[in-house]
């Protein structure tokens, strides 16, 4: 229910920002481009979560051939689910940030979307309650992966 509140409140004032005169529009192939890179940044950002929050386990680097077929088939899935949980999001916060750059040129800059993307994506799983820490920061991580590169190839009619 939350979630759902949070979503029509992004919407609505996506919808806002984008009908105002001079509002920019972002840049879509950037944001699918963010949005594709969703499922495998969440991946790297959980395989980096395990190592970072649990640095005294060993990593085992033992390769087997018959686990690349299974490994191609994970980041094909990855891609996929990632894309189409990614994509709305991505576009209605890079529709938000955009318009509200238009007013202020320091959310303009790319860690200031960074951040935002890693706040977007990390603190509803958090208000969840989501306990694993690797988790969180796998969501913190792809939310900031996604708004950078959706941030790609935006420009501003004054900048």
């Amino acid at each position: 229910m939350l979630a759902a509140l949070a979503l029509l409140c992004l919407v609505c004032a996506a919808i806002f920002l984008l009908t105002r005169h001079g509002a920019r529009r972002p840049h879509f192939p950037s944001i699918t481009l963010g949005a594709v890179a969703a499922g495998p940044a969440f991946l790297l950002g959980l395989a980096l979560a395990a190592l970072g929050w649990q640095p005294d386990r060993p990593v085992p680097l033992h390769v087997d051939s018959d686990l690349l077929p299974a490994l191609m088939g994970l980041m094909l899935a990855a891609v996929i689910v990632g894309t189409i949980i990614a994509f709305p999001l991505a576009m209605l916060g890079a529709m938000a940030l955009s318009g509200l750059g238009r007013d202020n040129i320091g959310l303009r800059h790319p860690a200031f979307w960074a951040l935002t993307g890693a706040l977007a994506a990390g603190g509803p799983a958090a208000c969840i309650g989501m306990e694993d820490s690797e988790f969180l920061t796998a969501f913190a991580f792809t939310g900031a992966v996604v708004a950078s590169i959706s941030r790609w190839r935006v420009a501003w009619d004054d900048a």
